[in-house]
């Protein structure tokens, strides 16, 4: 099992740490109300569009069912 990566948090100051578990809780939000709404990708679908944006390609965002 991998180890938590502990050595980026090491470093947050508590309004920091605070400001990120924010934003994080807030992208968690709006992950469950897209999947709530049915506002999904395949898996298949989102590893092909992430292989080709990797290499370079100027993609438009993903289509969400």
């Amino acid at each position: 099992m991998a180890e938590p990566a502990s050595h980026v948090t090491d470093h947050e100051s508590p309004e920091q740490r605070e400001r990120r578990l924010t934003w994080e809780r807030a992208r968690i939000a709006e992950a469950d109300a897209d999947i709530a709404a049915g506002r999904i990708i395949s898996s298949d679908e989102a590893l092909e569009w992430l292989d080709r944006w990797s290499a370079g390609e100027d993609l438009d965002e993903p289509r969400l069912s």
